[in-house]
């Protein structure tokens, strides 16, 4: 004969905890996987317009910049639906939310360049896209609670400033150093804690 367990009320208030705690888990682990492809696609860009720049002078060479956008949504995008094919599982709201932030801060930033591109660099472009990707940061970091981020974005915010000042290929090579601090290692600091962290509670 068949028996069924039947939870108490303090075992039905654990489970739903755990459950809880796990999805939490998921939001931190998969709010990760942006930070990190943004920030490698941003450094691996900047390096090559710095190069391309260096070795040609061309200007034509910072069209390049309008592949961060694009290349950074089609891989989120590719990475996602393997994500959602192999786990079976939808999107949270969060992940809605903070994926909604981003692809206006990507507008913003896309209109930046054409501005920047009209007015011939007469126009402080790396300073206020530097100051909206970081502010980014700082907020999907008060979004999941996960203090890297939002001290990382701070710093970002602090460092953004130095673009008014900082100019010529040197700012260039600074945008792929702001990208490492506060995308790429507090990208891999989540994602490894989150993924941590989940596996023990499996």
């Amino acid at each position: 004969m068949k028996t069924e367990k039947t939870l108490n009320e303090k075992e039905s208030l654990d489970l739903i905890a755990r459950m809880i705690d796990n999805v939490h888990m998921k939001i931190e682990k998969n709010a990760a996987i942006p930070m990190i492809v943004f920030g490698y696609v941003s450094m691996i860009i900047s390096l090559s317009v710095w190069v391309a720049l260096r070795m040609t002078g061309n200007n034509l060479y910072n069209l390049l910049w309008a592949a961060i956008p694009v290349l950074g949504w089609i891989l989120c995008g590719l990475i996602n639906r393997n994500r959602v094919r192999t786990e079976g599982v939808s999107r949270s709201h969060m992940e809605v939310l903070i994926s909604r932030l981003w692809i206006l801060l990507s507008v913003v930033v896309l209109l930046c360049m054409i501005v920047t591109f009209i007015l011939q660099g007469n126009f402080p472009s790396f300073f206020i896209i530097i100051l909206l990707l970081t502010i980014g940061v700082t907020l999907s970091g008060l979004m999941v609670l996960y203090r890297p981020f939002i001290i990382c974005g701070i710093l970002g915010i602090l460092l953004s400033f130095l673009f008014l000042w900082v100019k010529g290929l040197e700012s260039i090579l600074l945008i792929g150093a702001v990208f490492a601090i506060i995308m790429v290692i507090p990208g891999h600091m989540l994602h490894y804690a989150a993924a941590k962290k989940y596996k023990s509670n499996v």
